[in-house]
């Protein structure tokens, strides 16, 4: 994370003094449910694309797939 941008977000006054009588440290908390939600965003992308080529895989016989995933870690 070399490079930085800003975000600006608007909440209510009695929310931020909560958060600050509380010591929440709001950028962390930004920060975290951001990541959230774009590891949510990829999963769900990912759910597609596996939905997608579900019915390929299911076509294919178990030990090839095991056969393949072995080689493929050999040659690393």
């Amino acid at each position: 994370m070399g490079r930085y941008a800003t975000i600006s977000v608007k909440i209510p006054a009695e929310l931020k003094e909560e958060l600050r009588r509380r010591g929440i440290k709001v950028a962390d908390v930004v920060r975290e449910a951001l990541r959230r939600a774009v590891a949510e965003a990829r999963l769900r992308e990912l759910e597609g694309e596996l939905e997608e080529i579900a019915p390929l895989l299911e076509r294919m016989p178990l030990d090839f797939v095991v056969r393949s995933i072995k080689e493929d870690r050999d040659r690393r």
